[in-house]
């Protein structure tokens, strides 16, 4: 092995670097010790409707623009 040529380094790091981001893709997260798990992205956002938040179980206030046609 060349340990003596900074070529042979900076492939062998290239390589482990590459390694840890194959290893990271195929192990689950569960696998992981809690300090080299990766945190959650993003956050939870609430549901808006022309600025004000929905509630699931809230009536719409918009009434139709149209009326309900007629039974026959």
């Amino acid at each position: 092995m060349p340990v003596g040529d900074w070529q042979f380094w900076v492939v062998s790091i290239l390589a482990l670097v590459a390694l840890v981001a194959v290893v990271r893709m195929v192990v689950p997260p569960s696998m992981w010790p809690k300090r080299f798990r990766r945190r959650a992205k993003g956050k939870s956002t609430t549901l808006t409707v022309g600025g004000r938040p929905v509630a699931s179980d809230a009536k719409s206030e918009i009434k139709p623009d149209h009326k309900p046609a007629p039974k026959a």
